[in-house]
């Protein structure tokens, strides 16, 4: 973990969360078409991914059931990273990165495992899972183009 504080992580998880939503939905898996609604599963997986790549790994994937409603976010050292808990209705942040656990203790914690689903699924569902990562990578990187075309369009003035 190089340099991954609170501020590093709010926006990592804040561009991914940005780039599903912008993603063409028709390449994306099903579960991420209707992002957040029923996605938080396969989002936290590839945020995992994601969030490891820009050098801030070792989550803890957590899956929680409250009544009939899953849900699922990281977890490492008592940090919480959530980008879907805005999918339910007593929540309205779209991504918490915190230490206060209060909202996601209504969930009693069913499954704690390896945030790598290269590690927890079959070929077909890791093909795919990445499928649609590189579709969302594709999206931040596009972004991240715009912005600095943008920036030196400005400096040129």
């Amino acid at each position: 973990m190089i340099n991954c504080n609170k501020n590093k992580l709010i926006q990592l998880a804040t561009s991914f969360r940005t780039a599903i939503m912008e993603s063409d939905p028709k390449v994306l898996i099903i579960a991420l078409r209707n992002f957040p609604r029923g996605a938080c599963g396969d989002a936290t997986l590839l945020l995992a991914k994601y969030l490891e790549e820009n050098k801030c790994n070792h989550f803890e994937y957590i899956c929680g059931k409250k009544e009939h409603q899953t849900h699922a976010w990281l977890e490492r050292d008592g940090l919480i990273i959530d980008i879907t808990a805005d999918q339910l209705n007593n929540q309205n942040s779209p991504v918490i990165v915190s230490k206060d656990h209060t909202w996601h203790l209504q969930f009693e914690v069913e499954s704690r495992r390896i945030a790598d689903f290269v590690a927890l699924y079959d070929q077909h569902t890791v093909s795919s899972l990445s499928k649609s990562y590189k579709a969302i990578i594709k999206t931040i990187n596009s972004r991240a183009e715009q912005n600095a075309q943008r920036r030196q369009g400005i400096a040129a003035v």
